[in-house]
């Protein structure tokens, strides 16, 4: 798991504001006040740093209860990336379908993901460091310069060794996975 130097002197149970929960007149007055900054394509107290859980809290108008951030969105979440990508990538769990018309500005898809796999902040869930960098890297389209820096830092930054990564690819699901181990062995 990522070491968070900040989040580890927090007191236990403070967490982020919900923010989106504002008026948007309010959040527009504190953004131009200079109390409230952009975080991604939500916002965050100037306060609060930028951590995981400050930035999936900034997501909470897209994740609702039922998305999860996987893929690039996660990577940004990590602090892997300096953007959530456009659109931004959300799954349900369990390939379940969605309620309602996806969120503006996301792509929605219909992952299944086992319980170690996804990282919990509040209401809020994130694939772990491990699973977003095999999925970055299972990605079917190309894979970009900005995945490679994203796949090094989440490998870097959570301490991943990549005996670990090979052997999630190798026992994951088939699609794509010579293509991963050799974008793997690329890295």
């Amino acid at each position: 798991m990522l070491h968070d130097p900040v989040a580890s002197k927090m007191p236990l149970g403070l967490v982020p504001p919900r923010l989106d929960e504002w008026p948007a007149a309010i959040r527009s007055a504190e953004l131009q006040r200079g109390t409230l900054v952009r975080c991604g394509p939500g916002v965050r107290l100037v306060s609060w740093p930028e951590t995981p859980r400050v930035r999936l809290t900034a997501l909470a108008p897209w994740l609702g209860t039922e998305l999860i951030a996987v893929l690039e969105t996660a990577a940004w979440v990590w602090g892997a990336s300096s953007t959530p990508g456009r659109p931004m990538h959300l799954s349900t769990q369990h390939r379940r379908r969605t309620r309602g018309e996806p969120p503006v500005g996301a792509l929605v898809h219909q992952f299944s993901y086992a319980p170690h796999a996804i990282v919990r902040y509040g209401p809020f869930e994130v694939t772990t460091p491990l699973r977003t960098v095999t999925d970055l890297l299972r990605l079917p389209e190309e894979f970009t310069h900005a995945h490679r820096v994203s796949c090094r830092l989440l490998l870097l930054s959570a301490e991943i060794e990549r005996s670990l990564v090979d052997g999630a690819l190798a026992v994951g699901p088939p699609p794509h996975r010579r293509r991963a181990r050799a974008r793997l062995s690329a890295l």
